[in-house]
């Protein structure tokens, strides 16, 4: 028996890239999950709202409360757009939104990008509010990718996503692992944003530059690294832990991003190190940082297993894939969120869900 289903995907990265939406279909055949991304877009954020979500951890209740409804219509806007524009009929949205807070040690996280919003303009039943479940659970809250790899990308040892935050998934059946590793774009682009271009395009820039070893070395020191798993990574690390040492750095912005390269390539590979693996096994890179071909050449350098590098449509919107999943689980009351993962008490069906109808 074969089951179908179309679902639409929003996510919204760490590093303000902009809004992915995607269209996914899902077919399910003897137990067995198979994708295929649609239609996909990215729609990037105007001047204004990325430096409103910028200041959001400095913001009032009233703004933060403001904003989050703002957001959530400006999504629903898009989506509908998005729906119309390719005449799809998709029977669920599956939104992360846009992390603003991330603080699991003090148990809470926050995704702005109302719901209800999205529902409302789309008339389409919208699951959002992936990760407050997880935490209320003792869990992390993060990753919540390896929930969809397991069943769509069982067949590599490892998922390595390059966005805002590098993270990575150990697929090993139940005893999956994933988690943070370190600052990705998010480092590279603050380092760009100071000359005013969103993103090295195509790592032209630290193609320029060379490796300052004190640089590398104060960051390779960073406690963070030294943490066992699971753990994760938020913008409040970055601002108090990283980006003091960028900024108090006297060298060029060349060697600084050249520097971040080397430094993301050493981390990934020190977190490899650690699994049992043979020379075969592939580590599958996506997000947008498997576009900067100086970040995937030091990666090559330094890593023990073969790179993959799949289609372009899989490399941007792998992570909006993976929430259309999610969400689609949760439809089908099936467990999206696995404790050994994040940490929590037990593996659960994690979202909230507002009613299209």
């Amino acid at each position: 028996m074969s089951e179908s289903f179309q679902v639409i995907g929003l996510m919204s990265g760490t590093s303000l890239d902009g809004v992915d939406i995607a269209c996914c279909n899902f077919d399910l055949q003897n137990e067995s999950w198979e994708y295929q991304i649609k239609y996909a877009e990215t729609f990037p954020y105007t001047n204004e709202w990325k430096q409103r979500l910028n200041q959001m951890m400095d913001c009032t209740a009233l703004q933060y409360v403001k904003s989050h409804v703002e957001l959530g219509k400006f999504y629903g806007e898009l989506i509908r757009g998005f729906i119309d524009k390719h005449t799809i009929k998709p029977i669920l949205i599956a939104s992360h939104g846009h992390t603003v807070f991330h603080q699991p040690a003090n148990g809470f996280t926050a995704q702005i990008g109302d719901g209800s919003q999205i529902a409302a303009l789309t008339g389409i039943d919208t699951v959002c509010d992936f990760r407050s479940k997880d935490l209320a659970l003792g869990g992390q809250g993060a990753p919540l990718v390896p929930g969809g790899e397991v069943r769509l990308f069982a067949q590599y040892r490892f998922c390595l996503n390059l966005g805002g935050i590098a993270n990575i998934t150990v697929l090993d059946g139940p005893q999956t692992l994933a988690f943070d590793i370190c600052p990705a774009n998010m480092a590279l682009n603050f380092l760009t944003n100071k000359i005013g271009l969103d993103y090295d395009k195509d790592g032209l820039l630290a193609a320029k530059g060379r490796i300052d070893q004190s640089l590398l070395n104060d960051l390779n020191n960073l406690s963070f690294y030294q943490k066992p798993f699971p753990k994760s990574l938020g913008r409040e690390w970055f601002d108090r832990e990283m980006m003091p040492l960028l900024d108090s750095s006297t060298i060029s912005l060349e060697d600084k991003l050249a520097t971040v390269c080397e430094h993301v390539a050493i981390q990934i590979a020190n977190v490899i190190s650690q699994f049992t693996f043979v020379e075969s096994d592939e580590l599958l890179i996506t997000g947008g940082g498997a576009f900067n071909p100086v970040l995937i050449n030091k990666l090559r350098k330094h890593n023990p297993v073969k790179i993959k590098i799949p289609d372009a449509l899989t490399i941007a919107y792998k992570e909006a894939l993976i929430f259309a999943f999610l969400g689609l689980l949760f439809q089908r009351n099936e467990t999206n969120v696995m404790r050994s993962v994040t940490g929590s008490s037990r593996n659960h069906i994690g979202g909230a869900l507002y009613k299209g109808s």
